[in-house]
């Protein structure tokens, strides 16, 4: 790895998963071959209750703790703990789940590659990890295609290969952005409170402004999948029940950020995507009925 000292800021937002985020932050720390990195870890810590902020504090004293009021969810969590790391310049700001566990040489690698595509391209470019599933090994997050030109909100989440993929936009799961891209692209969209979808947002916003986004070779870490139980896809639960659901903060996205969303990105086609949503507040039973969980 280049002799060059390198810097980077680690986002990270946490709500009351306290073992995993230890656990997140421990295989963060432990990295090998990033002698010439310094990290500062920027983590957000949403109002939680079961002791997650001093739990971090006690272990890793060198961690900047910021508090949430329980309200942030991931994009503004994450946007929170953005924002006090861009009050420094650093070379490069990973965002990283606290429920991704992420392995010994991944930063190394991530790097690496950042610096193989720069120098090909000419061009700083965003890189994305490619995380499995703990139970079955399977790609859960990571790198998308837009299916077509017609079907823009349509993401292909792409294979974990041996060399890197080109990609439309990712999860944020782990992703290595340049502080270059950083200073052109800005924050997370704060349009977006409950809506979980800042990750796909960023992603095409750099695509927009001329930045490309590259998966990194191989996996980088692994994560568990969402869950479906008590969503509003756990066909255990009454239908009356997932309706409910569908109108709190675990449900659909909320229509006002669907539409900003939509009219980002969706091309001339976003009205018929902000019909869609009508439709679903006033029918909701015929999302439940023909959507499945993605």
């Amino acid at each position: 790895m280049n002799k060059v000292k390198v810097t980077i800021a680690v986002i990270i937002t946490c709500y009351n998963r306290k073992e995993k985020t230890l656990t997140c932050l421990k295989n963060l720390m432990n990295q090998d071959g990033i002698e010439n990195v310094d990290l500062d870890v920027y983590l957000v810590d949403d109002g939680s209750t079961d002791g997650t902020g001093d739990a971090v504090k006690k272990n890793f004293p060198q961690v900047n703790v910021l508090h949430g009021d329980g309200t942030l969810y991931w994009n503004g969590g994450m946007r929170f703990a953005f924002a006090e790391a861009m009050k420094n310049k650093y070379d490069y700001y990973l965002w990283l789940n606290d429920d991704t566990f992420i392995y010994p040489d991944s930063l190394k690698l991530l790097i690496e590659t950042s610096n193989t595509l720069k120098q090909q391209k000419r061009n700083d470019v965003i890189v994305v990890g490619t995380i499995k599933d703990i139970d079955t090994e399977d790609v859960n997050y990571g790198g998308f295609v837009q299916k077509s030109r017609l079907q823009l909100l349509k993401f292909i989440q792409l294979e974990c290969k041996t060399e890197p993929q080109l990609c439309d936009t990712f999860n944020g799961n782990v992703v290595l952005i340049p502080g270059k891209i950083v200073q052109t692209i800005g924050n997370m969209n704060p349009q977006y409170s409950k809506m979980q979808m800042g990750d796909l947002d960023y992603g095409l916003r750099a695509k927009y402004a001329g930045f490309e986004s590259w998966v990194a070779p191989g996996f980088i870490g692994e994560c568990a999948s969402n869950s479906t139980e008590g969503t509003l896809f756990d066909k255990k639960l009454r239908f009356k029940e997932r309706i409910k659901i569908m109108k709190t903060p675990h449900g659909v996205p909320p229509a006002k950020e669907w539409m900003v969303f939509t009219k980002l990105h969706a091309g001339f086609l976003w009205p018929f995507y902000w019909i869609r949503t009508i439709v679903r507040l006033i029918f909701p039973w015929t999302y439940l009925l023909f959507r499945k969980p993605e």
